[in-house]
C-alpha cells in the first residue's frame, strides 16, 4: 500500500466523529443516547461505563427519562438520568428529583442523536 492511500483512509477516518452505536444502526436513535450517558461525568462506582445501558422509561418527545443498568449474573441498576434535546442538557436524577445534578458530555453524541431524531421525522 502506498503512503497516499493510507494518509487518505487514515485523513477519512479522522472525519468520522465516532462509530455508530450499534442500536443506531439499527433503526433506533437511542444508542446516541446510550454513548452520550456513557461519556458523561455520572458517577459510574461499580461498573465500568462501557457495560450501562439504558432503559427507556419515558420519551414524550421533549425529554427522555432513562434508567442506567448492567447485565451480571443479575441486573443491576445504578441510577436514573433526563436528558432534554432541544436544550442539550442532561441531569443525574438518581439521588434527588427535586435538584438533579447537571452532566457534561461528549457533545457529538448529542450531534448524532439530533441528527437521528431528524433523519427520522424526516423519513
Amino acid at each position: 500500500m502506498s503512503r497516499f492511500f493510507i494518509r487518505s483512509v487514515l485523513s477519512a477516518l479522522l472525519l468520522l466523529p465516532f462509530a455508530l452505536p450499534a442500536s443506531a444502526s439499527e433503526g433506533s436513535c437511542y444508542g446516541y443516547l446510550t454513548e452520550l450517558v456513557r461519556s458523561s461525568d455520572f458517577p459510574f462506582q461499580y461498573v465500568g461505563k462501557d457495560k450501562v445501558n439504558l432503559l427507556i422509561d419515558d420519551d414524550d418527545g421533549e425529554t427522555v427519562r432513562a434508567q442506567l443498568f448492567f447485565d451480571t449474573d443479575g441486573t443491576g441498576t445504578i441510577g436514573w438520568i433526563k436528558y432534554t434535546p432541544a436544550t442539550r442538557v442532561l441531569l443525574n436524577t438518581s439521588a434527588e428529583l427535586d435538584e438533579p445534578v447537571e452532566l457534561s458530555f461528549d457533545a457529538r453524541f448529542a450531534d448524532g442523536y439530533a441528527n437521528c431524531l431528524t433523519e427520522k421525522q424526516a423519513g
